[in-house]
């Protein structure tokens, strides 16, 4: 188990911007709201690997409008425009380049960062980007001495447990409060280009609905369930 409250300082590490939101807004909203502070690290934004069909001046301001939209969802959940770090990996095809790279980025977001746990995607998402993602953090979180940093696995709406078998089995719940859960869905919507209407799983409805899921399969009202990947007693 992992104790929440005796963490000074957590590292949301997730491929896109948005999948901080889907996969653990109102857990970072919690952990804000008792004190502990929250790194958003996110590798890929899809601007930059866009340079066929747009000018260096096109891609500087989509990327500015998406820092934008980010630094305003984060903020929702509490977390200051200082704590948000962007990569330049391309969207949706992070394995084009050596993985060994991603590795390296992560690991000097880690070193600035200090965290006392990382949270990340599942190894089974269908999204390469997601699997590339808990790849590095499993390999940038190795233990060693001295240095032993919990990894916990969250699920993406409309991603995680699409795989066949899933092997999507939460054992880590997080309880969350109706202010949390409202935090993630008003972040989620400063996505505008990624929120989706009713009864697409990046709805508000749906974000709602699966909060209540997995709240009642942990004997809570609300909640966002996730897998420990490693942990240290």
């Amino acid at each position: 188990m992992i104790d929440l409250g005796a963490l000074d300082h957590v590292l949301a590490f997730f491929a896109h911007p948005d999948d901080e939101t889907l996969a653990a807004g109102g857990t970072i909203a919690k952990l804000v709201r008792h004190g502990v502070r929250v790194t958003v690290a996110i590798p890929a934004t899809g601007i930059y690997s866009r340079s066929a069909s747009m000018t260096q001046v096109e891609m500087d301001a989509a990327f500015a409008e998406l820092r934008r939209d980010c630094e305003k969802a984060v903020g929702v959940l509490g977390v200051a425009a200082e704590d948000l770090v962007f990569g330049d990996f391309p969207d949706n095809a992070m394995d084009s380049r050596p993985r060994l790279e991603l590795i390296q980025w992560l690991e000097g977001v880690i070193a600035d960062a200090k965290p006392a746990a990382v949270f990340t995607h599942h190894r089974r998402c269908t999204n390469i980007d997601h699997q590339y993602c808990h790849e590095a953090a499993a390999v940038a979180t190795r233990p060693s001495v001295g240095a032993r940093i919990p990894l916990v696995c969250g699920e993406v709406p409309s991603s995680t447990g699409y795989l066949r078998p899933a092997e999507w089995e939460p054992n880590f719940y997080v309880e969350i409060s109706d202010a949390d859960l409202d935090a993630k869905v008003k972040a989620m919507q400063a996505y505008g280009g990624e929120a989706r209407p009713d009864p697409h799983p990046r709805s508000p409805e749906v974000l709602r609905s699966l909060a209540k899921v997995r709240g009642s399969e942990a004997g809570m009202m609300f909640a966002e369930a996730f897998m420990i990947h490693r942990t240290f007693a």
